[in-house]
């Protein structure tokens, strides 16, 4: 459970997922909500509507930590770095994801991304 997980994690950060309606579609919870850089939450509607339509950075992800919350809830917490597309500077961010077993699928409930100094 614990790699389908991350894999479910670190694939939401590829090009190929950020950029497929379907694939969000799958990995994102109905009822998902993300608390973003700026302190601006949102819901589903706006990572289908958003996601797809971005130029999609390049992340690294560094210290992944697993924990079983309860039979159907799982939380990942890591660090990442990411290039947005035409800005010179990298930045940094601390990630909590809660992730929800909906039936037969782990899908993503919960995101945050805080903003942090560099770490490396």
């Amino acid at each position: 459970m614990r790699q389908t997980i991350i894999e479910l994690e670190l694939a939401l950060l590829t090009p190929e997922v950020r950029t497929s309606v379907s694939a969000l579609q799958q990995l994102i919870h109905d009822e998902f909500l993300e608390i973003g850089a700026t302190g601006v939450s949102f819901g589903k509607p706006e990572v289908l509507q958003r996601l797809p339509q971005a130029r999609p950075p390049s992340f690294n992800v560094f210290d992944i930590h697993y924990r079983l919350l309860s039979a159907d809830l799982a939380q990942l917490t890591y660090r990442a770095s990411f290039k947005p597309i035409n800005e010179l500077e990298k930045r940094y961010s601390l990630r909590t994801s809660l992730w929800k077993l909906e039936g037969e699928r782990w899908q993503m409930i919960y995101h945050q991304g805080t903003p942090c100094e560099a770490f490396f």
